[in-house]
């Protein structure tokens, strides 16, 4: 396989991003010189303080977000977890790609493999009664098209889709398996 066979995007920084970065700083420099009463001022430094340092430590990690190669997709996780949010879906298993359009607050773009209804649980798929509820909600919540699609939904977010290299790399290794762009 030649590198130009593989087709992979790293989570890195974006203007959208940037942008959150910076609100996030610029709230949390104001919690440390504007008057403010304790409990406001200890929750704008959890919430924008923290939220801004692991943005930016998730943003700048270059971990892999997409992977395309000969034994199939690789979705990375969420950065607070990555190892442990990242999944890994061989090329038998999948039926297609699909994007999509979250159609609720922000119009953000979604990324999912769809797989066979008796394909078996990936790695980290929730599996209690509560998992399965949590599951529901970011069913709504992404707006997939198929609620098969949630075990693999990423929003492309923090890092850029090229959707033609996609198309071509997954035709290249799986020409069987559709690309949907419903977006």
């Amino acid at each position: 396989m030649t590198p130009s066979d593989v087709y992979e995007e790293r989570y890195g920084p974006d203007p959208k991003t940037i942008l959150v970065i910076a609100v996030c700083f610029l709230f949390t420099a104001a919690a440390l010189l504007v008057p403010l009463d304790a409990l406001t001022r200890i929750l704008t430094l959890a919430l924008f303080g923290v939220g801004g340092v692991v943005m930016l430590v998730g943003t700048f990690s270059r971990k892999v977000a997409l992977r395309v190669d000969g034994n199939g997709i690789t979705l990375g996780g969420s950065p607070l977890r990555y190892a442990a949010t990242t999944v890994h879906v061989p090329w038998a298993e999948v039926e297609a790609v699909v994007l999509w359009r979250q159609q609720l607050a922000q119009n953000l773009p979604y990324l999912g493999v769809l797989r066979p209804h008796d394909a078996p649980p990936l790695h980290g798929t929730p599996t209690s009664p509560a998992g399965k509820l949590m599951a529901g909600f970011g069913y709504a919540v992404s707006g997939a098209p198929d609620l098969r699609l949630i075990a693999t939904a990423r929003a492309v977010n923090g890092w850029r889709l090229d959707l033609d290299r996609l198309t071509a790399a997954v035709r290249h290794h799986a020409p069987g398996v559709a690309v949907r762009d419903l977006r």
